[in-house]
């Protein structure tokens, strides 16, 4: 069977260049000359590897390599352009690109990666990986959930600010991003930035930039994420946590489109579409006068309300099974079965840290998973349903908590031989047994004297 490659280039010259010398190579291959048409193929042909320009109509190449990793996890992405820098390519290869080649390069060099990415990856056989249902990574059956990507849908037709709230760990950035690839503004940048990650001083340099010698240690102009989110989006995420002084300025770019960097005097205007996210009460903050009304009201024209995982429990099924999918093939590994009771205990789940959690207890389940199976008495949750480690916030009991999670993992992994749980941690099977008698979790393991193992 013959390889499938999608090209999507919207240079007619190097389109039919590329689709030349790889058809003249055995493989089969598609071309689109636009992001839309590009997306639209990629649902129609599945193919077995992408080649995309960065910069194209429609939908840019970074954004159509984040959708079809979340449509196809593990899906082999190559990125051309030729405006290629060393941190592009970090960025594209973190997104999940097999591989990145800058403008202008040779026919040997492009035949020399596309061969390396199906040696990588092995006979080819004729069960593609299947697209899963997601909608820009968005996965859910649920009347919640339908609701809620109907919402995007509407809101992406429009240019006006979206306020996403709700817990943390709903997914706030994925709708985000979402809201973006939908609007006419996909083929260019979305950026996000954690307002509550940085000080003020630099918070405000992130999103106006500065000048060359605006403060201490600004050694060279800086273009604020304003300017290189120019014609795209902007997600600013936690904007609850931005402080009074901030607000103001912030409520003046969005009424003018303008501003200043850091230390100039040009005054700079940008098209930017404007995403605010934040798990905050915004109305208890402007009743104690820590956020702004005029500001509320300008970022909230249009509100989008996220429910807590627990609220949708019937999603949590499809949630597994596209995180485990995501990440099995990340790990370049085979998809375990889910054993019986296994997905009732995690559906059982309130998982406090919603989708986030979620996906980080799959991901640790999978790393402590040899075999073809995850087996129930895998699923364990501390301190009971409900309950998120760690909620004192108290760093000694974070650690202690986690560090059993771990060892209780490792040793229903090693069917509790205490010498492989011990390998499997990476210590010795005589730090493991004080440990165990530290946390009391012997009598949860047969007692002290079953399999002593190694104690050296």
């Amino acid at each position: 069977m013959k390889p499938t490659i999608l090209v999507i280039e919207d240079d007619n010259t190097m389109r039919e260049g590329i689709a030349t010398v790889l058809s003249k190579n055995g493989y089969q291959v598609q071309t689109a000359d636009d992001g839309h048409a590009g997306a639209q193929l990629f649902r129609e042909v599945q193919p077995d590897l992408v080649i995309s320009d960065l910069k194209l109509p429609g939908k840019g190449g970074m954004n159509l390599l984040q959708e079809f990793q979340d449509q196809t996890p593990g899906i082999p992405f190559i990125l051309i352009s030729a405006f290629g820098t060393i941190d592009l390519a970090v960025n594209a290869l973190k997104l999940g690109a097999r591989d990145f080649i800058a403008k202008p390069f040779t026919i040997d060099e492009l035949k020399s990666k596309v061969a390396n990415v199906f040696e990588e990856q092995g006979p080819l056989t004729d069960q593609k990986k299947p697209i899963t249902d997601s909608f820009h990574g968005l996965v859910g059956s649920s009347e919640q959930m339908q609701k809620i990507i109907a919402q995007v849908k509407q809101m992406a037709a429009v240019d006006s600010p979206v306020l996403i709230t709700g817990e943390s760990g709903t997914g706030k950035e994925l709708i985000a991003r979402a809201l973006h690839l939908e609007s006419q503004r996909a083929s260019n940048e979305m950026v996000a930035i954690n307002c509550s990650a940085l000080t003020d001083t630099l918070l405000e340099s992130e999103l106006f930039g500065h000048e060359k010698g605006a403060f201490t240690g600004a050694v060279r102009q800086h273009k604020g994420i304003f300017e290189q989110a120019d014609g795209g989006t902007i997600l600013l995420d936690e904007i609850g946590d931005i402080s009074p002084q901030l607000q103001v300025k912030l409520l003046r770019v969005l009424q003018d489109q303008s501003f200043q960097r850091v230390g100039g005097t040009e005054q700079i205007s940008v098209d930017v579409r404007v995403v605010a996210a934040t798990n905050k009460n915004l109305h208890s903050a402007m009743e104690k006068k820590q956020f702004r009304e005029d500001l509320y009201f300008r970022l909230n024209v249009l509100p989008l309300e996220l429910p807590a995982l627990r609220e949708r429990p019937e999603d949590i099924a499809e949630l597994v099974t596209h995180f485990i999918s995501l990440k099995c093939s990340r790990m370049n590994r085979a998809v375990p079965e889910l054993g019986k009771g296994t997905l009732e205990k995690l559906s059982a789940y309130s998982w406090p840290g919603n989708i986030r959690e979620l996906e980080n207890f799959l991901e640790r389940l999978l790393i402590f998973t040899e075999g073809s199976r995850i087996k129930a008495e895998q699923v364990y949750f501390e301190k009971g349903s409900g309950t998120q480690i760690g909620s004192s916030g108290k760093l000694n009991e974070v650690l202690e908590e986690t560090e059993q999670v771990l060892i209780r993992d490792a040793m229903n992994w090693a069917g509790g031989v205490r010498q492989k749980a011990a390998r499997k941690l990476g210590i010795k099977t005589s730090t493991l047994y004080y440990k165990m008698e530290k946390h009391d979790l012997f009598k949860e393991f047969g007692g002290k004297n079953t399999d002593s193992g190694d104690q050296s």
